[in-house]
């Protein structure tokens, strides 16, 4: 299977969740992900005050982690993909399969949290610190969530060995002339953010590890079995 049938495969789930035929669900799933981003702004407020690390964190807050800009870009996609054969001639496999995957890193979060969005819903809960703790515990996802964090982590180590290939990138750049004319732009310029966001990094470890450890220490911490422990904590999604 080639990185664009696998984007094509992503990108059917993505139209098959439910959130997209329920108004009220979409509107929490929105509510959900607004939260989380000020979450994490808040968690990784050190890690991505940093200059060097800014458009990184951009990067992971509204391109990695779906959001409402998503379903554009996946509009624009789903037209594209199926006549795309010239770009994936042309384009280095690497990049068209780094993309794929930040895709569908987009989706799985997306997914997750309309699981959060949807327990909400039914328990007739407002996005709040203390519900999305209940919501996490209630859904009982940790797992899929300490995976999530994994890709994050192995799409930004294959864009970092991307960068350090002088002939992958002269590719991919020469590609971008075909990938305007044939109007494949939303393909290639989601691929070419990713690129851009990692450049001012001084290491891609420095970001991505403490990133990373952070984010498994606070799945690990909101999914502890006894609630009792977080009575009285001003930020129960702190570590």
């Amino acid at each position: 299977m080639s990185s664009l049938s696998d984007l094509q495969v992503h990108l059917s789930h993505f139209w098959q969740l439910p959130y997209h035929q329920d108004s009220a669900l979409e509107q929490k799933l929105n509510d959900v992900q607004a939260w989380q981003r000020q979450r994490m702004a808040h968690s990784h407020e050190a890690l991505f005050s940093q200059p060097q690390n800014q458009a990184m964190a951009h990067y992971f807050m509204y391109q990695l982690y779906g959001g409402e800009d998503f379903k554009t870009l996946a509009t624009q996609l789903e037209r594209i993909v199926p006549k795309a054969q010239k770009l994936e001639k042309l384009a280095p496999a690497s990049a068209l399969e780094t993309g794929t995957l930040g895709i569908q890193a987009a989706i799985t979060a997306i997914e997750l949290d309309m699981h959060i969005a949807q327990w909400l819903l039914a328990h007739d809960l407002t996005v709040n610190e203390e519900n999305m703790l209940k919501a996490y515990q209630g859904v009982n996802e940790a797992q899929e969530r300490q995976a999530q964090i994994h890709s994050l982590k192995d799409i930004c180590y294959r864009i970092d060995k991307y960068l350090n290939s002088f002939m992958l990138q002269k590719a991919f750049q020469l590609a971008k002339g075909t990938a305007y004319k044939y109007n494949y732009q939303p393909l290639y310029d989601f691929i070419a953010s990713g690129f851009s966001a990692m450049k001012p990094l001084k290491s891609v470890s420095d970001f991505i590890e403490p990133f990373c450890e952070r984010e498994l220490a606070i799945i690990e911490h909101v999914h502890e079995p006894n609630p009792a422990q977080y009575q009285g904590k001003v930020d129960p999604f702190g570590v």
